[in-house]
């Protein structure tokens, strides 16, 4: 469950303020704030963190990039798994154009929600599936800035088991548009676990 308190706690906030009393009230306000800048950037050669992690919250990573998947190992998985708790927003990981928007087909196939955002400066790709929903007001061919929330994780796709415990992103790092494995990479942000 997304925990908004930990945003508001360190979002700037300007001009009136309204009383957040009920949680999906302050679940509206945190999703209306500015998060871009809260942030800490990556180090040169870091991947940003994707998704917005709080103390309350519970997230893992697993390096799957490489493991069998499909019937038969018929194709290798091209991303990482980070398990997280549903509907925590995800983040873009650089400041690029939003190129394709996967829509869930409801079929437990596929992507599910998610998201192909293209840095052109570096002639990379990002696709991040298996959201619950997108962000309110993106759409293809949107420029978002790096830490923009676009997305909150979900359970769509192939992630879809009927358990509701598979909440996850799929994220592809794709220089050149060719799958590279992201774990090493990945900022180590507090509250999160990295499982090798």
């Amino acid at each position: 469950m997304f925990h908004a308190d930990h945003l508001l706690a360190q979002a700037p906030l300007s001009g009136d303020v309204m009383s957040l009393e009920e949680p999906a009230t302050a679940l509206a306000q945190a999703e209306r704030l500015d998060l871009t800048s809260q942030f800490d950037p990556p180090a040169p050669g870091e991947i940003l963190f994707p998704i917005i992690v709080g103390p309350e919250d519970s997230c893992y990573v697993s390096n799957s990039f490489g493991d069998c998947r499909g019937s038969g190992c018929s194709r290798s998985h091209e991303g990482v798994d980070i398990m997280a708790d549903e509907g925590l927003p995800i983040r873009a990981t650089v400041s690029g154009r939003l190129t394709y928007r996967y829509v869930d087909s409801g079929l437990t196939s596929g992507a599910g929600n998610g998201w192909t955002l293209v840095d052109a400066s570096t002639n990379t790709s990002w696709k991040f599936f298996h959201m619950g929903r997108h962000a309110d007001g993106l759409d293809v061919g949107d420029e978002v800035a790096q830490g923009e929330v676009i997305g909150y994780v979900g359970n769509t796709g192939t992630s879809g088991v009927p358990s509701g415990t598979n909440y996850h992103l799929h994220l592809e790092y794709r220089p050149d548009n060719v799958a590279a494995n992201p774990f090493d990479r990945l900022q180590r942000p507090p509250f999160v676990t990295f499982e090798p």
